[in-house]
């Protein structure tokens, strides 16, 4: 008989007497951390939102589906790095602090994304152009499997104990924001561009226009504070010196849960932002205007949700949102396809925001459960761990196994089975292996999530 895992134990966050409420210390930890956050995931939008035309700059074919499977397939290289990111990101975290994790994780995104705005093409050096892409894809992997955890530890050891949720829910708000900047900028692009000069090499400059965020972020993360809650574990000297080592003999259970909700989270989030895109011009037919002023539109909007859900943890527990969001994961990817497959803005728009219902539930929810099932001292590293495999087994592989199943099947609708089968594996693992009242910080066990 399986048992549920008591959430949480030895989480040992201050009550909210004890913490500061939105001081300016706060507030400006929140900045530089959303700063970094929406660097990492700016890159991820804007190579989902160009993947038609990179695909064929680096991956020349006569099939343009084949050329956007290759590019996938690049972007899973990424992913597949999240958790060597994960574990050296970790381990510096929890040992030298969060903020010298978060400046080194927001140095090696921004580089690596300047790397790839200059990368010459297949046409130029042959084979080296995807070589390229791929290191290129690699260091972005790498920092990204570091920042999400850490960022989102760090807001959430900020934040008052009656507002985990909304603190936590920020990494996920900042991180779509960044989207958001990315994909507006390709559609800028697409608005003043002819195909021809995004071709030849307007492309590359929403990947150039990172360096000024990288400047920022680095600038606002050295002047940050430390967490006050790894400050008190090192006066109290609770810190390890190997807790990647120390979270998987002690906490390998926390680990695995947490993976297990990863996987509706990863499948869901993957499919609307990085599959999307491309599906709604490759598959459905819409000019690459109308498909990313669709996108646009609709990230927009959830990025509103995402601070919605994240209240609405601290209101009713984590629990019960992480419960909705694997519902929805369920029953709402194939009426959404349904929708956007009818071909107009209109319908694109919606269709998408349907779809981020969930992904915002997720967002909402899940960085402060994640968080609360692992001690201080091994906090980053699990979190960061579970996060990382996580996203690089299931989010790495949605938009390949989604274009796969299109080209399998020759049903455009087959992409809503992976996102269904994701949010019901997603689903029994939290009725069966999480427990407690769902409230976040009432009490001092840190039993419930």
């Amino acid at each position: 008989m399986s048992q549920s895992l008591p959430l949480g134990a030895g989480y040992n966050m201050p009550s909210k007497e004890e913490r500061p409420r939105d001081s300016f210390l706060n507030r400006r930890s929140i900045i530089a951390v959303g700063i970094g956050n929406g660097l990492e995931f700016y890159d991820f939008a804007i190579f989902a939102a160009l993947t038609p035309v990179i695909s064929q700059l680096f991956f020349p074919s006569g099939d343009p589906l084949s050329a956007v499977l290759s590019t996938f397939a690049v972007f899973a290289v990424g992913f597949l790095m999240r958790p060597v990111g994960a574990v050296f990101f970790g381990r510096l975290a929890d040992v030298r602090g969060r903020k010298v994790a978060m400046i080194v994780a927001v140095t090696v995104m921004g580089a690596s994304t300047v790397f790839l705005g200059v990368i010459p093409v297949y046409a130029q050096i042959g084979i080296w152009a995807p070589i390229f892409l791929v290191i290129a894809r690699m260091f972005q992997g790498l920092s990204v499997g570091g920042e999400f955890g850490t960022s989102a530890t760090f807001l959430i050891e900020f934040a008052p104990s009656n507002r985990r949720g909304l603190y936590g829910a920020f990494a996920f708000f900042s991180a779509t924001a960044g989207s958001v900047l990315g994909i507006f900028l390709v559609f800028v692009l697409n608005l003043f561009m002819s195909p021809d000069s995004i071709d030849s090499w307007g492309w590359r400059i929403p990947f150039l226009l990172s360096f000024p965020l990288l400047v920022l972020g680095f600038y606002l993360r050295q002047r940050v504070a430390e967490s006050p809650e790894f400050q008190e574990a090192k006066t109290e000297e609770a810190h390890l010196k190997s807790p990647v080592l120390t979270v998987f003999k002690e906490h390998w259970r926390g680990i695995l849960i947490a993976i297990g909700i990863v996987l509706g989270f990863a499948t869901a989030s993957s499919t609307v932002q990085v599959f999307l895109p491309s599906y709604i011009r490759t598959v459905i037919g819409l000019s690459p205007r109308v498909a990313l002023a669709s996108v646009l539109i609709a990230t927009t909007v959830a990025i509103f949700m995402v601070l919605g859900f994240g209240h609405l943890a601290d209101r009713y527990g984590t629990r019960p949102i992480l419960v909705l969001a694997s519902v929805l994961t369920v029953a709402l990817p194939y009426p959404s396809l349904m929708v956007i497959g009818l071909g107009e803005l209109g319908p694109a728009v919606l269709g998408q925001i349907i779809l981020w219902i969930p992904v915002a539930a997720f967002g909402g929810a899940a960085p402060a459960a994640w968080a609360k099932m692992f001690p201080t001292r091994v906090r980053v590293s699990g979190f960061g761990i579970a996060y990382g495999f996580g996203t690089a087994i299931f989010a790495g592989s949605a938009p390949f196994i989604a274009t796969w199943l299109i080209e399998l099947t020759g049903n455009d609708m087959a992409p809503a089975w992976y996102m269904v089968v994701g949010g019901a594996l997603t689903l029994v693992v939290i009725l069966t292996f999480v427990k407690g009242n769902g409230h976040i910080g009432r009490g001092s066990s840190g039993r419930a999530i």
